[in-house]
């Protein structure tokens, strides 16, 4: 298993989250470009634990993240039951405070996902936020398997040092790792919708029920199609993190010992072989903030 940045990694039902706060996530962050080395953030949930739980890829890309933030409520509280303190790192808050020390930092922004239109809102927003950000490339998620190659390409020509991937769980995660090899050398982060959020297409969670670990359910009562989802994930995981902390088990998964680090070359920049690759099977799965 790829070593965690930050000493503090305990597990939830067996997958690894770095008890950090955003401070420590984006020192970690921070290190990853001044020693020019590759870095995928997972920011988990319960969705995603459950999620991963059904799915053999989804399980092995979490694990091999180098870094893994406690995003949703639920692993916090998972967390807090097994007597570690730890807070909430919501994606869309890191990912916002890396933009803003790239800017600072001269680092180079790429932004793959979501739609046209808020791409385009974004150009238009982004630098009044973060003064002397440097967007290199940004591509919509309206693409097919047959297409990643040339976007590949195009990041590939304007190494972005930071990427924010916003394509919704498992889609991102798939893709991210199908393709980080090829930008070893950047900080690669899946943010879901946090581009509508920024945008101002879609409304985040009020600052209350943030505070109250109630976001999710805001998101349920705006978008009620979440539901199936969500009210099916939300008790398995509960019911699970129950379960373990009554039989004292460690929940801990025969595959930790045979997990490999991503494949990397190096830091060095390369553009992919021409040939034949697998499909991507994150097509056809929902969004995610």
């Amino acid at each position: 298993m790829p070593s965690s940045p930050y000493s503090q990694r305990h597990k939830v039902l067996g997958y690894p989250v770095d008890v950090v706060n955003e401070t420590e996530a984006l020192e970690a962050i921070e290190r990853a470009w001044s020693q020019g080395r590759g870095m995928h953030v997972v920011t988990v949930n319960a969705e995603m634990v459950i999620q991963a739980q059904k799915s053999s890829d989804l399980d092995r890309i979490v694990r091999h993240a180098h870094l893994i933030v406690p995003d949703g409520a639920g692993v916090v509280w998972a967390l807090r039951f097994d007597d570690v303190n730890s807070v909430r790192v919501p994606g869309i808050e890191l990912a916002h405070a890396a933009l803003t020390s790239a800017s600072r930092k001269n680092i180079p922004v790429a932004l793959i996902g979501s739609r046209q239109e808020v791409l385009d809102k974004l150009r238009e927003v982004l630098p009044a936020q973060h003064p002397g950000i440097q967007i290199v490339a940004m591509r919509n998620g309206f693409f097919g398997t047959d297409e990643e190659e040339d976007v590949i390409n195009e990041l590939v020509r304007d190494q972005p040092r930071l990427i924010l991937v916003a394509m919704g769980v498992p889609r991102q995660e798939f893709f991210i790792d199908k393709w980080q090899s090829h930008f070893a050398g950047a900080v690669v982060i899946g943010v879901g919708g946090s581009f509508d959020v920024w945008a101002g297409a879609v409304k985040r969670a009020p600052v209350a029920f943030r505070k109250l670990h109630l976001e999710w359910f805001y998101r349920l009562a705006k978008e009620p199609w979440r539901a199936k989802r969500i009210l099916s994930a939300l008790p398995s995981f509960a019911l699970q993190v129950l379960a373990k902390k009554l039989k004292g088990d460690e929940c801990n998964s025969e595959s930790d010992a045979k997990l490999l680090s991503p494949p990397r070359k190096g830091n060095k920049w390369h553009k992919p072989k021409r040939k034949s690759f697998k499909e991507d099977k994150s097509r056809g799965h929902s969004k995610d903030v």
